[in-house]
């Protein structure tokens, strides 16, 4: 049996004979969860860069301006119900169809939508070729619609390591897909490909997996019964839509496509580390935390241990990305590309704050306080408006400047309020990250005045080679002197989920 047939967890099943503790449940889902993103992003550090080398900056500008508005209907697709599925208290077969197929309905009528405004946001930035970029794409809300339910049950289902298998064929997939249609001329038309070829085999995947009784009924009364927590948090998510995207609004209404391009090739590095170590545990927490909500003392301690793992990769990458953004540039992508390394360094600080914020949205949603998530969001979005309108008059630099201050400022009362609700306080996280906090400021420092030092006579890759190897023996270094129990805890973590992966192997064969 493979572990997306497993039954849905219960509060009791953590008590059961032969069923593995809620926190290693937690810890080997997170591995998995973790490991997709590796692969997925190591992937696209392969990939990315040849990539840049067939498509110019405008393609990518072009891509960009046409994503912000197709996720921002998709924000709309399942009115915030697949979490609300997640966090349900013993939902019914037909809360589970009801779910369905309003979500279905609701993708079929945003996909016209889409279809019909895609004139007017081209005419907003000026660029006629982002028309029919954008009505392609809406085929994505079908799929992403068809997917809400399904992905919904694995997720309570705990199946992180189906998600993973799927996530990682699905990506690989698309990249081919981008590859061969780049190296066949079609410029844009490549990552447009990518999309549409990555999207429709998760589709396909979850729809099969996933053990959900859809059936060809809708109750009214099922779908009141989540409509709260789903309009709660739709609310949340258009604010966390506009807080992720109105730098690439602005940015390429007031600057154009290829300045985009080049923006959104430095978000796209700094988010790698974000994306491998943080964002993947937000669909681990949710059906986790749920099950400690009601304990304080517990629920402080995994939210600050969660932070420490977090910030033991992704503060050094980081700071490793900020002192190296103008070989890493040259060497990922070519000097055609050089516009993109003062951005990349400028966004890897807002990167380690942000590592950390991709957690709060489980907390927040675990202790039914999505009115204070929504505040703090709000506040977020009109600060980083201010900041990025200021800041693009200066051009590039001057936007990634503004982004950065924005964070500044609101980061650590966003963070303060949040762990409020814990019975935690700054004080307490400073407590937890200040070893990773200083050892890799400390690494950061001395790996950029090394590659300012080094013979102008080595080649770009040759520096970045010898500043990475410094950098990591650095970092270790520096870890095995001063907390040596962050390294075996997390490698008493890849043994688990290692033996988890080796005995489910065994149980599956016939």
């Amino acid at each position: 049996m493979t572990d997306y047939q497993s039954p849905l967890p219960s509060a009791a099943s953590t008590a059961q004979p032969g069923v593995a503790p809620m926190g290693q449940r937690v810890a080997r889902g997170a591995i998995w969860t973790m490991a997709a993103s590796a692969a997925r992003i190591a992937s696209a550090i392969l990939i990315l860069p040849v990539l840049t080398r067939l498509l110019s900056p405008e393609d990518f500008g072009l891509m960009q301006i046409a994503a912000p508005f197709l996720f921002f209907l998709m924000v709309f697709s399942d009115f915030g119900m697949q979490p609300a599925l997640v966090v349900a208290d013993e939902p019914s077969d037909k809360l589970w169809s009801t779910a369905f197929w309003t979500g279905l309905g609701t993708a079929s009528l945003l996909t016209l939508i889409l279809i019909m405004a895609a004139p007017g946001v081209a005419s907003f930035f000026n660029e006629p070729r982002a028309e029919l970029i954008l009505q392609v794409l809406s085929i994505t809300l079908l799929l992403g619609g068809a997917m809400i339910v399904p992905a919904a049950w694995l997720l309570r289902a705990m199946s992180f390591r189906a998600l993973a298998i799927v996530e990682f064929f699905a990506m690989t997939c698309g990249i081919v897909a981008a590859l061969a249609c780049a190296v066949m001329g079609w410029g844009v038309w490549s990552l447009v490909a990518q999309q549409l070829v990555m999207f429709s085999i998760k589709a396909v995947a979850y729809c099969t997996m996933s053990r959900a009784p859809l059936k060809f009924e809708f109750g009214v009364a099922e779908l009141k019964s989540i409509i709260g927590v789903s309009w709660g948090m739709i609310n949340v998510r258009v604010l966390l839509f506009f807080s992720g995207n109105i730098d690439m609004i602005i940015i390429g209404r007031f600057l154009g496509a290829v300045v985009l391009g080049y923006y959104s090739i430095a978000w796209r590095i700094m988010a790698m580390p974000v994306q491998i170590f943080a964002s993947g545990l937000f669909q681990v927490l949710l059906p986790s935390l749920g099950q400690i909500k009601d304990d304080a003392g517990r629920l402080k301690a995994g939210l600050l241990k969660t932070y420490r793992i977090i910030a033991l990769f992704t503060f050094p990458a980081m700071a490793g990305i900020a002192a190296l953004s103008v070989p890493l540039t040259a060497v990922l992508f070519g000097e055609e590309y050089a516009p993109a390394a003062y951005p990349m360094a400028v966004l890897a600080v807002h990167g380690a704050l942000q590592s950390l914020l991709t957690v709060q949205g489980s907390v927040f949603m675990t202790l039914g306080r999505v009115d204070v998530m929504y505040r703090w969001s709000l506040i977020t979005l009109v600060t980083l408006c201010a900041c990025l309108l200021i800041g693009v008059q200066w051009g590039l630099q001057g936007a990634a400047l503004g982004y950065l201050v924005s964070t500044l400022i609101c980061a650590p009362l966003s963070f303060r309020a949040m762990l409020k609700l814990v019975g935690a306080g700054l004080a307490d996280a400073w407590h937890a990250l200040k070893i990773q906090t200083l050892l890799s400021a400390g690494m950061g420092s001395l790996v950029y005045a090394l590659s300012l030092t080094l013979p102008s006579s080595l080649t770009d890759l040759q520096v970045l080679s010898a500043c990475i190897s410094i950098g990591v023996f650095i970092y270790v270094s520096g870890l095995y002197l001063f907390d040596r129990a962050a390294m075996v805890e997390v490698s008493k973590l890849a043994q688990s989920v290692i033996s988890k992966g080796s005995s489910q192997s065994q149980r599956e064969e016939p």
